[in-house]
């Protein structure tokens, strides 16, 4: 079977381990003593991934920026930064490994999967832990995974002034 088309077998995916390697929260200056009502965020978000072919392990980190915006889109001075870890043994890992002229890669089928299941658990941390903040809770809107495989928004989006 064509390894790019092989069906991910979620049985054989193990998490093992999540770590959390920053959560950060910043509230700009000029309105500690007076906070504003978030009506609306902007996210960026970026992954690397890291492979242990020998063990079956996968690392995947997830970056995530969240800044708060005003109901005229602008930024309003509240910032939101976390990195997590999550390590996995995928059993079958070695039957999505594609052989390159520099050296190895995993499908994005197996890719995606992994990514999807780091986000979705990113989702329920980030809202936990952003609960108790001005952003009273940010619930990071559902996304297509294959898009954590490549696309750097995290580098882009401005901070807090």
């Amino acid at each position: 079977m064509d390894k790019k088309k092989m069906a991910v077998d979620p049985e054989l995916i193990h998490l093992v381990g999540i770590r959390i390697l920053r959560a950060h929260f910043e509230v700009n200056e000029s309105i500690i003593d007076e906070p504003l009502n978030i009506s609306d965020f902007q996210i960026g978000l970026k992954s690397e991934s890291g492979f242990n072919y020998d063990d079956n392990a996968v690392r995947f980190r997830l970056f995530v920026k969240i800044v708060a915006k005003d109901d005229k889109k602008e930024l309003m001075g509240v910032f939101g930064e976390y990195l997590l870890e999550y390590n996995y043994v995928v059993e079958n890992l070695n039957d999505f490994v594609e052989e390159e002229v520099e050296g190895k890669s995993v499908s994005s089928m197996l890719g995606a999967t992994i990514a999807g299941i780091s986000y979705s658990t990113a989702r329920g941390i980030i809202l936990d832990r952003t609960q108790a903040t001005d952003f009273n809770g940010v619930l990071l809107p559902v996304i297509d995974p294959h898009r954590l495989l490549g696309e750097d928004s995290f580098s882009e989006l401005e901070q807090v002034d």
